[in-house]
């Protein structure tokens, strides 16, 4: 009788049954670890940085009017479904050239609209809502600011306003000069490039920026051609540099 080749058969069955149990055991264990990881970590957040920043009169005409800013803001939960965050404050932060950047809280939920027939639109303006036309086709529907959740695993996407002026100013001192609409659309436009940092705190995960450089240099206009433009138009929309 030859018995090695049948020990042999059973030295390999058994080998093959303890290699799946060993991978069934190392899944487990990634898992495991995951889990445990994202437990102590919590949400994992991260502010994408926008497309384009639009700006606009508030408030009507001559000295009572303000200049309001809007962005679209799109933050991204990669923490799995159980590890959702909660933005607690958000400003807005713009460089000046030789001295400390203006920081401005973030005050309204704004829907910027392009229509013909924006006027009519205004008419029909959400009962919570309030409705403001420049320019006979520039509608922006300001809504209540509202606090922003990302749930894990998904993003969160709003388009936001903060109105630029003292009166609104995140830091004391930090936004002197920014009296009116004047003068705000002034401080915009004397500088060629606008540097702009939206600043998110988050509950769990922390502080997160998103940053957008604004080119304000163009071929055949006149330095400070944005002022002039917003007390034309009333609104401007201006993309980031990428």
């Amino acid at each position: 009788m030859n018995h090695p080749p049948e020990e042999g058969r059973r030295r390999f069955e058994i080998t093959s049954e303890a290699a799946v149990a060993a991978v069934a055991v190392g899944l487990s264990l990634i898992t495991l670890t995951t889990s445990a990881w994202f437990a102590l970590r919590g949400s994992v957040v991260v502010a994408t940085p926008p497309a384009s920043v639009f700006f606009y009169r508030d408030a009507g005409e001559g000295a009572g009017a303000v200049l309001t800013a809007g962005v679209d803001t799109s933050l991204v939960n990669s923490a799995s479904g159980n590890y959702g965050d909660v933005v607690t404050r958000i400003t807005m932060e713009i460089d000046r050239p030789g001295g400390a950047p203006a920081v401005f809280d973030y005050t309204t939920l704004v829907t910027p609209v392009f229509s013909e027939r924006a006027e009519q639109q205004a008419e029909q303006c959400p009962v919570t809502g309030r409705c403001v036309v420049n320019d006979g086709q520039f509608l922006t529907i300001e809504e209540p600011r509202r606090t922003l959740d990302v749930p894990g695993g998904a993003s969160r996407s709003e388009y936001i306003g903060f109105v630029l002026q003292s009166g609104n100013c995140a830091q004391k001192g930090a936004c002197d000069g920014f009296s009116d609409f004047a003068s705000t659309t002034r401080i915009l436009a004397a500088s060629p490039e606008l540097t702009i940092r939206f600043r998110y705190q988050l509950h769990s995960d922390g502080e997160k920026v998103a940053t957008c450089r604004l080119n304000l240099e163009r071929p055949g206009l006149p330095a400070g051609w944005l002022a002039d433009h917003l007390e034309r138009k009333g609104w401007a929309m201006l993309s980031c540099q990428r």
